[in-house]
């Protein structure tokens, strides 16, 4: 039997661990576009059919002027799907 004492770590010592390891900015491919968090986005008025599942989401994340913007306002499991959708159609721009 070994001496070897195990450390115990906090569940916050944990997190702030994780924290520190995720600082570097994560970088997406949608279609033939690289994404960050900082990249902008511009959007048309709203082009989908008006009260379909797709034209409310598009309402939440219209006013998102970054990539971070729209993963938070669009937390749906569509949201990628959304992006490579509206781009491909023009209804988003990267800028």
């Amino acid at each position: 039997m070994s001496n070897t004492k195990i450390a115990k770590i906090t569940k916050s010592e944990i997190s702030a661990n994780v924290a520190a390891a995720d600082v570097t900015p994560k970088s997406y491919v949608i279609g033939p576009n690289s994404v960050t968090g900082e990249t902008k986005l511009k959007y048309v008025p709203n082009p989908k059919r008006k009260n379909s599942k797709a034209w409310a989401r598009y309402e939440q994340y219209q006013t998102a002027t970054t990539f971070a913007e729209y993963q938070e306002l669009n937390q749906d499991k569509q949201s990628i799907p959304d992006i490579k959708h509206d781009l491909n159609k023009g209804f988003v721009e990267i800028s």
